[in-house]
C-alpha cells in the first residue's frame, strides 16, 4: 500500500510541471474574452510586413479562438503612448506581437510569420500562464 502511494505521488509530481494536452485544455479554458489579456501589435508606417499581416492573418485572427480570450489593438512605434506599454525589452523588428497581461508583457512574436507558426507562438506563450 505504501509502495503504491508513494508511486502515485512520484508521477504526479514528475507530471506536475509539463504542460496539459491541447484536448485538457481546451476543456479548461474559457471561450470569454479575458478582460486583463491584450495583445498590441507594434508598427510603423510603411512596413511591408505589417500590410501583409492585416491582409492575410488579420482576418484569420479576428475569427479564431485566440482572438476572443485576447483583444488586438494596433500602435505605432513613434507613439509616445507606447511609453505607457508595459514592455519588457525593446523592439527591434516590425511588426512585433507583444502579449500583455494587466499591462505586463509575458510574450512577444518578434516579426511576420506564418499562419501556422503565429498560432502556435500564441498558444505557447499562453500555455505558461495560469489557468490556460
Amino acid at each position: 500500500m505504501i509502495r503504491v502511494l508513494w508511486l502515485s505521488i512520484f508521477i504526479m509530481g514528475i507530471t506536475a510541471g509539463l504542460p496539459t494536452t491541447k484536448a485538457a485544455r481546451d476543456l479548461w479554458s474559457s471561450a470569454e474574452p479575458t478582460p486583463n489579456l491584450e495583445m498590441v501589435v507594434l508598427e510603423v508606417p510603411g512596413c511591408i510586413y505589417c500590410n501583409v499581416f492585416r491582409r492575410q492573418l488579420l482576418p484569420t485572427y479576428k475569427s479564431s479562438k485566440q482572438a476572443k480570450r485576447i483583444p488586438i489593438r494596433f500602435v505605432n512605434l513613434n507613439d509616445p503612448a507606447l511609453a505607457e506599454i508595459g514592455l519588457t525589452q525593446p523592439v527591434d523588428i516590425v511588426p512585433t506581437f507583444v502579449i500583455l497581461e494587466d499591462n505586463h508583457e509575458i510574450g512577444r512574436i518578434p516579426g511576420y510569420m506564418s499562419r501556422h507558426d503565429f498560432f502556435r507562438a500564441i498558444d505557447y506563450i499562453l500555455s505558461g500562464r495560469p489557468g490556460s
